[in-house]
């Protein structure tokens, strides 16, 4: 290996701990926590395994997929059967009563196809598997809209990692500190931008 190849000791550790099962553990509990209460999104860690490791980082994006359609599956029938669940919703960080209101106004009038267009306007899954189970949605085509609903994002921030992670190898292995913090500033930049929208 030449001297211009060479990875840096951060980078071997990324690259085992990203082609690791435990990859796989951490994208399926964090797609089912976002699915739920946490409000960072999954995309953060399966961009970054797809860096180091572009064939789990899609299998990650895969297992991220099947936790939010758990977490999918409990809200709606939580909600279905009466549950308060709309009182938690604005409890959690970076949702609003306006947003949950407007998510609610959209299903009523689109139906589920209002979950497609959900991720492209920052809305989180959370509150459409709500909605779905408080207008009593039917839960079949819910489960299956959610593919496409989560996959719509998380998928070209897998695809984009893994890009980078592969036609740029040779610079993230040498310049690996370099990257992991701008892969960190990125996310900051976009958390914030989000909450300046929201208020």
């Amino acid at each position: 290996m030449s001297a211009e190849a060479a990875p840096s000791s951060l980078y071997a550790r990324l690259e085992r701990h990203s082609g690791s099962r435990g990859a796989l553990a951490i994208a399926f509990v964090w797609g089912l926590a976002e699915a739920t209460l946490f409000f960072i999104i999954p995309d953060v860690y399966l961009g970054f395994v797809a860096l180091f490791h572009w064939r789990r980082g899609l299998l990650a994006t895969l297992a991220a997929l099947a936790g939010a359609m758990i977490g999918g599956v409990v809200l709606y029938a939580l909600a279905s059967n009466g549950a308060a669940v709309n009182e938690l919703l604005v409890r959690i960080p970076l949702i609003s009563p306006e947003m949950v209101g407007r998510v609610a106004q959209q299903m009523q009038e689109s139906g589920l196809v209002a979950m497609v267009n959900g991720p492209l306007e920052g809305v989180p899954y959370k509150i459409h598997a709500v909605q779905a189970g408080l207008q009593h949605l039917p839960f079949i085509p819910f489960l299956l809209m959610t593919i496409p609903a989560r996959l719509e994002r998380t998928l070209p921030v897998a695809l984009a990692g893994a890009v980078f992670g592969t036609v740029l190898k040779g610079f993230v292995k040498r310049h690996t500190v370099l990257v992991v913090g701008a892969y960190a500033l990125l996310w900051l930049g976009v958390y914030v931008m989000y909450y300046l929208q929201m208020r």
